[in-house]
């Protein structure tokens, strides 16, 4: 699960403890301890701000992803006690889509990115081939002979 998108490992840790009849929040810390990186850290602040009894909304509403302030939101309804389970099961449903999509339009621009090394280095090497027979012979009918 190392390769996996950061809201649905969260999702899934804390789907995982629901199962196991422990709270939301054991889950969320399970998630913080288990992975690095741009979004544990993100659940670190969000967590930190509903600890002290803060609004988070200005850290849910920096997010530019939908399904990642979705998921915050629905967290935070789970801290407070609500019932998410199946919730949780509907957007990880949707999560699961949205990356579908999203490897779908990186695999259809992959043959396009891969172009570009064909331009860089095949295409010289070809005109060099096209095009080194040529100069030769026009050097060689200016060298005299």
């Amino acid at each position: 699960m190392e390769n996996i998108a950061p809201p649905l490992a969260l999702l899934l840790c804390v789907k995982r403890a629901i199962e196991k009849g422990q709270p939301v929040k054991s889950g969320l810390f399970q998630y913080i301890r288990r992975y690095e990186g741009e979004f544990p850290e993100l659940i670190v602040k969000w967590l930190g701000l509903l600890q002290q009894g803060q609004d988070a909304n200005a850290l849910l509403m920096s997010q530019p992803s939908l399904h990642r302030r979705v998921l915050l939101q629905l967290m935070q309804r789970g801290l407070q006690g609500e019932a998410v389970f199946v919730a949780l099961s509907q957007l990880e449903v949707e999560i699961i889509e949205a990356c579908h999509d999203e490897l779908g339009t990186k695999l259809a621009r992959l043959p396009f990115i891969m172009l570009i090394p064909l331009l860089l280095f095949q295409f010289p090497a070809f005109l060099m081939l096209l095009f080194g027979p040529l100069l030769q012979n026009f050097f060689h009918s200016f060298g005299g002979g």
